[in-house]
């Protein structure tokens, strides 16, 4: 596997969240680098760190402190040393004793040194680079000394970036890396635990694209729900999830005699009757869920006639799921999530819900699916992701629908779909567990519903 830096940033959260800070983490890194830089290049020599003021430069830091007893070493930050950005940088700041750099003494630093710890910025950088990086990376490029970077390359991708002879990369090889541009290429174990890859958590924000401050209505999401013929509670707590999930609009289409009832529940949900004139708007929305209180034996075949060819997110969840087949082979370019409980994948696969039934009939439907229990899976046959928490009060009717309501919201906006079925999963057991801290075994789908802003905000700020 490679890691994008996205993927990265993710780990990062979800270890803050699962885990606690990072530090421990940063501690074994930097041992790693120090580790690593003495088994390539001998002990006894020159050592210059170079570091940025984040947790790349606190890396660079920990290095330092741990390569000081057996060689010369000295400490340059960028921006100073007193000014790191992190928690775990400040402390890996407190933690070194030796010599440091100031900005004028940097270049001769540059030409003495044996080895030179590139610790300045760490993956995930965008933008041109600021003064005085730019000097510094030409300056460190043209010295004699054998460079060691830290994670990547400082300014991969840049117009010049860092060119190291070696670079010390943690967990995976990062995405863009190769022997040209990052050297030797060495991946060392720093203790990140399975759970922080393979399950969801507040990380998966990190592909969820803020609205940009000249937006207008509909660039940030557009959600038309094919449900409530049978069952109108179901489109309303589905048109929820959407709403309080961020969708720009959502609109609900819905048999002609449900649409008075459903529209007395907010201003903020557009319900149309599911006739042939507004269905031709239907396959404009970015996402479409096709299920939630539509009951069995409804004639929807009108429905699924007027989006055939559509190339957006399709997420089928309840009845729905029974036009799988169907939508398939009339909607080829499109993305598929489905949200079967236990009982309906067992009786759309005809196989166990488990997750290796689950991650064959992703593979073979080329779908994403959330298998929904107290323990949600999220595959798409390539990629397996798996969310916990939640609470009992979740069995009551309500919930499945609110997800798919979240599931539609998020795929509208985040271009993979099981990303956003990662984090739609995640969300949807948070707004649960928020509810259950408020009123115990007594909230109901509404408190769960109003819930979800804050559960976002949680998301995107852990």
């Amino acid at each position: 596997m490679v890691m994008s830096f996205l993927d990265v940033k993710r780990a990062d959260r979800n270890y803050s969240y699962f885990y606690g800070d990072l530090y421990r983490l940063m501690l074994n890194a930097g041992n790693v680098v120090a580790k690593v830089t003495a088994e390539e290049f001998g002990n006894g020599r020159n050592i210059l760190v170079i570091c940025g003021r984040g947790n790349n430069g606190g890396d660079g830091l920990v290095a330092a402190a741990s390569l000081l007893d057996l060689n010369n070493v000295a400490v340059h930050v960028i921006g100073g040393i007193e000014n790191m950005r992190t928690p775990e940088s400040r402390k890996a700041a407190k933690s070194y004793s030796g010599k440091v750099v100031e900005p004028d003494a940097l270049p001769s630093e540059i030409k003495k040194a044996d080895i030179i710890i590139d610790a300045m910025l760490g993956s995930g950088i965008t933008g041109k680079p600021r003064d005085p990086y730019p000097q510094i990376v030409k300056s460190v490029n043209a010295s004699r000394s054998k460079v060691v970077s830290v994670d990547v390359p400082t300014g991969m991708g840049w117009e010049v970036p860092v060119k190291p002879n070696l670079t010390v990369t943690f967990t995976d090889v990062k995405e863009g890396m190769t022997k040209k541009n990052s050297g030797k290429i060495v991946v060392r174990d720093i203790g990140i635990p399975e759970k922080t890859l393979n399950y969801n958590g507040p990380g998966n924000f990190v592909f969820y694209p803020l609205p940009e401050k000249d937006s207008h209505k509909g660039m940030n999401g557009t959600v038309g729900l094919v449900s409530g013929w049978t069952y109108y509670g179901s489109a309303v707590i589905c048109a929820k999830g959407a709403v309080k999930s961020g969708a720009d609009l959502v609109r609900v289409y819905t048999t002609p005699e449900k649409v008075p009832v459903i529209s007395t529940y907010g201003p903020d949900i557009i319900v149309k009757s599911a006739v042939k004139n507004n269905l031709a708007e239907l396959r404009k929305n970015d996402a479409i869920v096709i299920g939630p209180g539509l009951g069995k034996d409804q004639d929807v075949d009108e429905v699924v006639a007027s989006i055939k060819g559509y190339r957006g997110k399709l997420i089928l969840d309840a009845e729905g799921l029974s036009f799988l087949g169907v939508l398939k082979k009339d909607c080829p370019r499109a993305d598929f999530i489905i949200t079967p409980h236990k009982g309906e994948f067992r009786n759309l696969a005809g196989e166990e819900p488990e997750t290796e039934m689950a991650v064959k009939f992703a593979e073979k439907n080329k779908c994403t699916v959330i298998l929904k229990g107290s323990v949600d899976t999220v595959t798409d046959g390539r990629r397996t992701r798996y969310t916990e928490g939640g609470n009992p009060r979740m069995t009551m009717g309500g919930t499945g629908d609110l997800l798919a309501g979240i599931t539609a919201s998020l795929s509208a906006k985040i271009h993979d779909p099981f990303e956003a079925a990662c984090l739609s999963s995640f969300i949807n057991k948070r707004a649960g567990e928020m509810a259950f801290k408020q009123k115990s075994y007594w909230y109901d789908i509404n408190d769960m519903a109003e819930m979800l802003p804050d559960a976002m905000k949680l998301a995107l700020w852990s």
